[in-house]
């Protein structure tokens, strides 16, 4: 049947002023510090249109390490980053009003492996290991490894700057370096490929703020809204990653461009069951690890109040309005 003239102009206003009613959505430029399981999240926020729900277009941004992205947020290149706490914390220090937000892994995932030849953590000495660079989640890891061996770092071990995982694992396999530290589903490739695992750090049971979500208190005085809004989309993300395991899967193998089931399998168990939290707060033990390693060498360090460096309101309202209990049914 075909439709009048008079029909067809009325689907067409239909149209015209659906599309004038639907809001726009903001563009927010959100950067990520490494191709790691630990930041699918997220991709996977977005794709499941998690944030388009609450009116964010996320322009998402792949910056290597966290020091180039803590830059890009002073700068204000972008208004938000997911990289590990100690970027953000070194920054506020030097007079930067960065504030993490959000903490997705409050301990150290990493693991050393080590060249075959290498069987215990002993035969490192006089060797290279394979860091991300200074100020990064992993080099923390690997100066506290090797200290809590008797190997003092860039003396009995020279600490080598290589850039993120996938660059880590290649300069391991091509013998530029003896050992490096990889998070999932990267340590199932490198047991599989025949490298020993040294020690898993998590097993040290170390307090760290990981891979956390940061911004600037300027963003939060001039967007404090859209800040609201991210951070309810990321709880509602993290409830998603948590209930959806295909999905996450799929966010994973996509982001860290493997289809290795026991990697993805490794990779889902530990972030979204192990280390994630339904409420992500940044943990006063993480921050307090973090100023003790910086305050080594940075006299600003010393005596910092772990509570400058973070701003847990956005979560804090959310759980007391009850939107998490409901997101889990309880």
């Amino acid at each position: 049947m075909r439709m009048s003239l008079k029909a067809l102009a009325a689907a067409a206003l239909i149209i015209i002023f659906s599309a004038a009613s639907s809001p726009a959505l903001d563009k927010v430029p959100i950067a990520h510090s490494a191709m790691s399981a630990s930041q699918a999240i997220l991709y996977l926020t977005r794709d499941a249109g998690i944030f388009a729900k609450y009116g964010i277009d996320p322009q998402i941004v792949y910056i290597v390490g966290g020091p180039t992205n803590t830059a890009a947020l002073i700068s204000g290149s972008v208004d938000f980053n997911i990289f590990a706490g100690p970027s953000s914390v070194a920054a506020n220090l030097s007079g930067a009003d960065t504030a993490i937000l959000m903490s997705f892994v409050n301990t150290l995932e990493h693991s050393v492996f080590a060249a075959p030849s290498i069987k215990k953590p002993a035969d490192l000495k006089g060797k290279r290991m394979g860091i991300a660079r200074p100020g990064s989640s992993d080099h923390y890891g690997a100066v506290t490894a090797l200290r809590k061996w008797g190997l003092e770092p860039d003396k009995d071990v020279a600490l080598i700057s290589i850039g993120g995982p996938p660059d880590r694992y290649l300069a391991l396999q091509s013998g530029r370096v003896d050992a490096a530290l990889f998070q999932p589903p990267l340590t199932t490739k490198a047991q599989k490929a025949g490298f020993n695992r040294l020690v898993a750090l998590v097993d040290l049971g170390l307090d760290y703020l990981g891979t956390s979500f940061a911004t600037t208190r300027a963003v939060i005085d001039k967007k404090e809204e859209l800040v609201r809004r991210v951070t309810k989309a990321f709880v509602e993300g993290i409830h998603y990653f948590k209930t959806n395991k295909q999905a996450g899967l799929k966010a994973i193998a996509k982001l860290m461009n493997t289809n290795d089931p026991e990697a993805l399998e490794e990779s889902y168990d530990a972030y979204a069951i192990k280390f994630m939290a339904r409420v992500p707060y940044p943990t006063q033990k993480g921050i307090e690890a973090i100023i003790d390693d910086l305050a080594k060498t940075n006299p600003k360090a010393k005596g910092a109040d772990p509570k400058r460096f973070v701003e847990p309101r956005f979560l804090k309202e959310l759980e007391d309005s009850g939107f998490v209990a409901k997101l889990y049914g309880k």
